[in-house]
């Protein structure tokens, strides 16, 4: 939300924030490392990490789920902001999600893109076919930004 609202700030517009943005719910393991999961139940921390899309957490949700809610969200959101420029702030699941999405790729696909921090990743969206990926992991504003805080 930080994020979201210096954007807002900047661009005198105002942050709204949507829950179907969150991170993927682990509801049990919320707040675990792995490593306690995989002592407390080495057959969930197995199916975790194979990426196993119908595996959900006990009270948490699916990599399916997720990737539903997210594809839901942004038609949504897309077909309330026809042709209007729309900025998404969330963190790296969600974005890794969207990437997928944009590309097409499977949610076991091995990750072979970059999620940085505080990046910027162009999509567009289009009824009928939902998103493209225009561009990914822009971070050459943090640069710029960096560079501007150095003393002269």
């Amino acid at each position: 939300m930080e994020t979201a609202a210096e954007i807002a700030h900047r661009t005198h517009r105002r942050a709204v924030a949507d829950p179907r943005l969150r991170e993927r719910c682990f509801g049990h393991y919320e707040g675990r490392t792995f490593t306690q999961v995989q002592q407390e139940s080495p057959e969930h921390a197995l199916r975790w990490r194979r990426r196993d899309p119908e595996y959900a957490p006990p009270g948490g949700e699916s990599l399916n789920s997720l990737r539903d809610r997210i594809a839901g969200t942004v038609d949504d959101l897309a077909a309330r902001h026809a042709g209007e420029l729309a900025i998404l702030v969330a963190h790296g699941g969600v974005m890794d999600v969207l990437y997928r999405l944009a590309t097409r790729q499977h949610l076991q696909a091995a990750r072979t893109w970059p999620l940085p921090n505080a990046a910027i990743n162009r999509l567009l969206w289009s009824p009928g076919s939902g998103l493209t990926l225009v561009g990914w992991a822009d971070t050459s504003h943090l640069d710029i930004a960096a560079r501007d805080e150095l003393p002269g």
